[in-house]
């Protein structure tokens, strides 16, 4: 039985797995089918490095990976060819068009607020925002679950997140992802003070270790021991020989240009460098997409800058052998309104929206779930953020029944859960992709 469901397609499996479990329980769906399946990735294939690109603002997906074109909705945005029969992209993404056998599009995202700020905090982290308890964003769920990646390079970085950045939630600092602003700029504050070598360096914090001393025996918690963790964690990066990794300026100036002369571009190439030295995951925010008016004198800038950087990368990554190695993450907060309103731009919207996945073992050349002839509302295969996570969860060999506990004792996985009736237990709410792992 084994040999014969091995030797059938992916669809064909799912049917085969469910037909077996109806003829035998008399159930009409296993479950967590899609779960199953997707564990049947080789541990090989499975992504070692995340590049988790965030369109920041709202990203229009009339106008990027869902055009409709010669329709009202459609509005000014020309589809242009993939080389897959029947499936355009908008005609500002020329080179992710070229290079449609490497991606694989979701046209059926769905949100359930449109606003940004809520919206942002789903995509990142599976959960609602709360005043109670902060969620931590994907990447440091990757260290929670795998471990860290380095020993002394952060395992996670964010260039461009802002303040309102999840970061590591109620993880606590040991998982917080370094934060960037200017990915021009290097590792700011890393060496140092300024006249200060460091034998004085180290006697000051000799110093303050015993200040510190009879602190930490009195308060010997989890808290104290995170902190503690993390200055420790802090020192050994300003001590490390493998800070120059943050410095793009060491890149040609032919190579920056490839990227694009801008934060996106140069940002996607300091990730590159990141990866390439045993970083696991680097997210890079690229914001403007919030297009209430003038939208199509702004998109062909910020989606031509996002196609060039995106292009460069996979070129960069596969000249490089980490293409495999290395899963690509490119999503939104939402999408945008298919009716244009009346300044020319597109609104909030929750309903409907696109996101993409290269590299790693996600099989490119394909589109999962469709939208409606308008692009209001999935038509087929709707993907709740909690589903795509859980693909990304996947792809990277991330458990989606590990439960971990915050400080207050809740339970939470890294793609939502739901709680089975029957005995309690936390079921994962998100389920992957499993067409993308075929």
């Amino acid at each position: 039985m084994k040999s014969t469901l091995n030797s059938l397609d992916c669809q064909s499996r799912r049917q085969f797995v469910e037909h077996t479990a109806k003829a035998a329980f008399g159930l009409s769906l296993m479950p967590f089918t899609d779960q199953v399946m997707a564990q049947n990735i080789p541990e090989g294939k499975k992504a070692k490095h995340i590049i988790y690109m965030f369109m920041s603002g709202g990203m229009t997906h009339l106008d990027t990976f869902d055009p409709k074109p010669g329709t009202a909705n459609g509005g000014k945005t020309a589809g242009i060819p993939t080389g897959v029969a029947g499936v355009e992209l908008g005609e500002f993404l020329p080179g992710l068009a070229k290079h449609f056998k490497d991606i694989a599009v979701v046209r059926s995202m769905q949100q359930l607020t449109a606003d940004h700020r809520g919206a942002s905090n789903w995509m990142r982290t599976s959960y609602n925002a709360r005043a109670t308890i902060v969620h931590p964003c994907l990447g440091s769920w990757a260290q929670k679950l795998l471990g860290k990646s380095h020993d002394t390079l952060p395992s996670s970085v964010v260039v461009g997140g802002g303040g309102r950045h999840p970061g590591a939630g109620f993880l606590g600092p040991t998982y917080s992802p370094l934060p960037l602003g200017d990915p021009t700029a290097g590792l700011p504050n890393s060496s140092y003070a300024a006249g200060v070598d460091k034998q004085l360096f180290d006697t000051r914090m000799d110093m303050m270790n015993v200040f510190n001393d009879s602190f930490d025996r009195k308060f010997q918690n989890d808290e104290v021991k995170a902190y503690n963790e993390f200055y420790d964690n802090a020192l050994n990066l300003m001590g490390s020989e493998d800070l120059d990794v943050f410095d793009i300026n060491q890149e040609t100036a032919e190579k920056r240009s490839e990227y694009g002369d801008n934060r996106f571009g140069q940002g996607l190439l300091l990730a590159k460098r990141l990866v390439s030295n045993g970083i696991r995951f680097v997210e890079v925010v690229n914001g403007g997409w919030d297009m209430h008016n003038d939208l199509w004198n702004n998109i062909p800038t910020r989606a031509g800058e996002m196609d060039q950087a995106i292009t460069a990368l996979i070129d960069d990554l596969k000249a490089e052998g980490l293409f495999e190695e290395t899963l690509l993450v490119l999503t939104t907060e939402f999408g945008r309104s298919p009716r244009i309103n009346a300044n020319g731009g597109r609104d909030h919207h929750s309903a409907c929206f696109s996101a993409m996945l290269a590299g790693g073992p996600i099989e490119g050349g394909q589109v999962y779930g469709a939208s409606d002839k308008e692009g209001h509302a999935p038509a087929e295969d709707t993907c709740p953020q909690v589903d795509f996570n859980a693909t990304i969860a996947e792809a990277c060999g991330m458990p989606l029944d590990k439960v971990v506990f915050s400080p207050s004792g809740r339970p939470f996985l890294i793609a939502g859960h739901s709680r089975d009736v029957t005995n309690d237990d936390l079921i994962p709410r998100g389920k992957p992709i499993e067409q993308f792992f075929s």
